[in-house]
């Protein structure tokens, strides 16, 4: 047990010595915090989202576009997105500069126990730059497994499709943009 002398003084006399337990001085002390007025609560900034996303069988959705971002061009070259790491690289004159690069992503869902085969462009796709009618190829596409998947009964299945850009040197800077087909064949 912990004895504490607490020095007091009073109006009344000479200085008094009193002896406390802790134990007690504790639970005085508790009750004037318990008592003191309590912290509003704190609301989190930003909010907290929540979000899903749902695919109706025998359908193909399209998750994020493919996406070079913002490429300094000093000279020609290319910029490679990695379907499977979401990773660009770059060759020649290029460099990243701002944005985050990303390969087209989709999600679909079977019905019953079957396979997929999933369709990517074989040949190169123009580009097209915005107000103007410059153009840029993009080719090479690629996928982040394999062209068919075995699917369960209801099950859903997910992939990403990346490309290769070819810049050459001399390009008309702006945004350039333009569609691809990727399609799922479900017997």
């Amino acid at each position: 047990m912990l004895i504490i002398f607490i020095l007091s003084l009073t109006p009344y006399g000479p200085a008094m010595v009193r002896m406390v337990y802790l134990p007690a001085l504790v639970a005085v002390a508790a009750l004037s915090l318990s008592t003191a007025g309590r912290a509003a609560p704190a609301t989190a900034a930003p909010r907290a989202q929540a979000t899903v996303g749902l695919v109706r069988p025998l359908t193909l959705q399209r998750w994020a576009d493919l996406d070079f971002a913002t490429l300094g061009v000093t000279t020609g070259g290319t910029a490679t997105i990695n379907p499977f790491t979401g990773q660009m690289s770059v060759t020649g004159g290029l460099m990243p500069l701002a944005g985050t690069p990303s390969p087209a992503r989709y999600a679909g869902a079977a019905s019953k126990r079957t396979v997929v085969i999933i369709r990517i462009p074989r040949d190169p796709v123009l580009i097209t730059r915005v107000g103007g009618t410059e153009t840029l190829s993009v080719a090479n596409f690629t996928l982040d497994g394999q062209d068919k998947k075995a699917l369960a009964e209801q099950e859903s299945f997910t992939f990403a499709v990346g490309a290769t850009v070819t810049i050459p040197a001399g390009t008309v800077e702006g945004l350039y943009t333009g569609e691809f087909d990727v399609t799922v064949q479900y017997p």
